[in-house]
């Protein structure tokens, strides 16, 4: 369910994660895939086609066309591992998810919860109805 919730966040937001997650077969090119990816999540799956799969072969996380960490057991664990690097390096969030990220740090974490955007504040509201 929290994969689910992940992986819907953004579109809920109005926003596009088609450069932040990637979801590719273990036999492509790494180097293809992660082109042009600023920070992100990438997930190896067996079938592309299904949308929430069971079984992931491996998940990483990119920064900088750079896979910097691999073997995360699961897409949760991922979103938090590169939501505390972004927060221990000082790094900007991707523009294209600035509101799912906004989320995942006032409202899933906790940091600096007063100070929400109108969307993400929204949100919190209909989630503490």
């Amino acid at each position: 369910m929290r994969t689910a919730a992940l992986l819907g966040l953004p579109w809920y937001m109005r926003e596009t994660p088609s450069k932040f997650m990637k979801i590719c077969e273990p036999s492509d090119r790494e180097e293809d895939v992660i082109k042009g990816v600023v920070i992100g999540i990438l997930v190896f799956v067996e079938n592309v086609m299904e949308p929430l799969p069971s079984f992931y072969n491996d998940v990483a996380l990119v920064i900088e066309e750079q896979v910097i960490m691999r073997h995360l057991t699961d897409i949760p664990n991922a979103f938090l591992n590169l939501m505390g690097l972004v927060y221990a390096l000082n790094l900007n969030y991707p523009k294209e998810l600035k509101f799912t990220c906004e989320v995942i740090q006032h409202l899933f974490i906790g940091l600096r919860s007063d100070s929400c955007t109108a969307r993400v504040h929204s949100l919190k509201n209909k989630l503490l109805r």
